[in-house]
């Protein structure tokens, strides 16, 4: 019986000397890890007690789990090896973004775009390559689009981004930028990166929803995926749907 009260009570020991970013970092770990023993015995002591360090004056339980709770909604809503949106978080975020830009009677630009031939590069120079693809891609579509804006990787070799605009000419001077950005990009690379990109605009006087946007865009893009639509030059595609 005393063994078993000395490993029981080894959690609460650490969760009395650790700070609540440090308990919160335990408790995440252990969802991550699916140690459910592990997380029902921290959040029992984390209930029962009020545990905190010497330089924590406050008590912090809550603090604890509104810590936890946000760490693992942006894990949720991340995706793993470019830190974008995944596909849930890019559906949410551009769904809130659509109602206000539709409150302001404001336009938008829901872009697509398609890194070309990863399968190839995967295939011939392995998956490392084709991760290295794909984060600078989502390194250049930070820098096309702003941090009012949203961007995703919605799974594979896909992303999107949202872009609320007033300008009728704004989908010509997004795709300059981008055009511009692979150029620079693929100055400093051995590996060329290409990029096939659909675009479908959202118009608050016939509102769509954020998958219609996306289903147009992803349309315009594999059906244009060869042609040109505006002439940027080879190594950017695009296309208007919507």
């Amino acid at each position: 019986m005393d063994a078993i009260a000395n490993v029981s009570a080894a959690p609460q020991r650490a969760l009395t000397n650790a700070s609540s970013t440090e308990i919160a970092c335990q408790l995440t770990a252990a969802a991550i890890d699916a140690d459910e023993g592990r997380v029902k015995q921290m959040l029992a002591n984390l209930l029962r007690g009020q545990p905190r360090r010497s330089d924590e004056p406050v008590p912090s339980q809550l603090r604890v789990l509104e810590y936890l709770f946000l760490t693992l909604r942006s894990m949720a809503l991340t995706d793993d090896l470019t830190n974008l949106y995944n596909r849930r978080g890019f559906l949410r975020a551009g769904t809130r973004l659509l109602s206000a830009v539709s409150r302001d009677n404001w336009g938008a630009l829901l872009f697509y775009i398609d890194v070309d031939g990863l399968k190839s590069i995967n295939d011939a120079a392995g998956h490392a390559a084709g991760d290295s693809l794909l984060t600078r891609t989502a390194q250049l579509l930070r820098t096309v689009f702003r941090d009012t804006e949203v961007i995703g990787r919605l799974g594979g070799d896909e992303f999107a981004a949202l872009a609320p605009t007033t300008d009728p000419n704004a989908a010509n001077l997004i795709l300059h930028r981008m055009q511009a950005a692979v150029a620079a990009d693929n100055l400093s690379h051995a590996e060329t990166l290409s990029l096939s990109v659909g675009f479908a605009q959202f118009d608050p006087c016939k509102p769509s929803s954020i998958s219609d946007l996306l289903r147009k865009a992803d349309l315009a893009m594999y059906e244009n995926k060869l042609a040109k639509l505006l002439q940027l030059n080879s190594n950017v595609r695009s296309a208007s749907c919507g």
